[in-house]
């Protein structure tokens, strides 16, 4: 009898822990939800303590702020585009520039890039989810601010110097679509 009982707990606690990690973690034993959640709060936070007012694409929950509205087209999936940028940390710290004068000034600088608008082929996976999906929100021309969710940057594996779950800020132009 103290068998069956032993085996009972048993299967029930199997069962609890097994149904928590069905309902949260995912292939990689994330869980992407409360990630999410976390990542919102961050940037919701930001957003207050800044006094910054940003729109937001319930698509994705990328937020974005329009600095300077264009004047041209908005891009397309398959389109190639040519984008300046500054990538942030919320802390201000510049991780990255496409602007050499923003890259010195940060510490950031390397003397075997080329600083230059950097281009990409829009909706094709060669940038971070969070471009394909903002950029695309812009028009040709349009400074904005993105503010990215961790899994629309580089997600729970980081990358370089980025630590993983990292919101990022993006400090982009629309400097031409080409086609």
């Amino acid at each position: 009898m103290k068998k069956l009982i032993t085996l009972v707990v048993i299967g029930v606690l199997a069962t609890l822990i097994t149904s928590c990690n069905e309902d949260c973690e995912n292939e990689r034993g994330e869980c992407p939800d409360e990630q999410l959640a976390e990542d919102i709060s961050i940037i919701e936070n930001y957003l207050d303590e800044n006094n910054l007012t940003a729109q937001r694409d319930n698509n994705y929950d990328l937020f974005y702020i329009i600095e300077e509205e264009g004047t041209g087209a908005r891009p397309e999936n398959g389109q190639l585009v040519a984008v300046n940028y500054t990538g942030k940390f919320l802390n201000g710290e510049v991780f990255d520039s496409s602007i050499e004068s923003v890259a010195k000034e940060a510490g950031v600088y390397s003397e075997t890039r080329e600083y230059k608008p950097f281009e990409f082929t829009l909706g094709n996976r060669q940038v971070i989810l969070g471009w394909d999906v903002g950029i695309k929100l812009l028009k040709e021309g349009t400074k904005a601010t993105l503010i990215l969710p961790s899994y629309l940057g580089y997600g729970y594996r980081g990358n370089n110097s980025i630590p993983p779950n990292t919101v990022l800020l993006f400090e982009v132009e629309l400097v031409n679509i080409i086609q």
